[in-house]
C-alpha cells in the first residue's frame, strides 16, 4: 500500500512552501521565482534535504541545490552542528601479562602489567628475581 508523504506545517519548509504557493497564484505570467524564495527554499533544503524539498516545492532539484551551495558558505561559519559522529574503534585488546617469581624461602613476588608496559617485562624480571643483569 502506498502512503501519501507528511506533509509539513511549521518551520523553513512551510514557509517557504507558503511563499512558493502565494507567489505562483499571484503572477500574471511565467518568470522566474524571486532569489527570496530561492533563498527560503535552500535553507529548508539544508534542513530536510534538496530532493524532498525540491519536491514539497515543486522545483527542480539541480537548481536548488545550485542554490543551496550558493548560501552555504556564508552559513557555515554561524551554525553549530547538531550532532558530531565519533567514530566506533571497536574492542581493542590490550597486551597484559603476569610475573611471578619465588625465592629458595618460598616468598614470591608479582607483577602485573597492561598496555606499554608488557614491553619492560624482559627487564624487569631480574629485578622479580633479586639479580641484576
Amino acid at each position: 500500500m502506498h502512503k501519501k508523504p507528511k506533509r509539513v506545517s511549521v518551520g523553513p519548509l512551510a514557509r517557504a512552501k507558503q511563499g512558493f504557493d502565494r507567489w505562483r497564484r499571484g503572477r500574471k505570467r511565467r518568470g522566474r521565482s524571486p532569489d527570496r524564495l530561492w533563498r527560503m527554499a535552500a535553507e529548508a533544503a539544508s534542513i530536510h534535504g534538496v530532493h524532498a524539498t525540491a519536491r514539497e516545492l515543486r522545483l527542480n532539484p539541480a537548481r536548488l541545490k545550485e542554490q543551496l551551495q550558493a548560501i552555504a558558505p556564508s552559513q557555515a561559519s554561524h551554525q553549530t552542528p547538531n550532532f558530531v559522529e565519533i567514530p566506533w574503534m571497536g574492542t581493542t585488546l590490550v597486551p597484559e601479562c603476569i610475573l611471578e617469581a619465588e625465592d629458595e624461602l618460598g616468598r614470591k613476588r608479582r607483577g602485573h602489567l597492561k598496555g606499554a608496559a608488557t614491553a619492560q617485562a624482559v627487564s624487569l624480571a631480574p629485578m622479580l628475581w633479586g639479580s641484576q643483569p
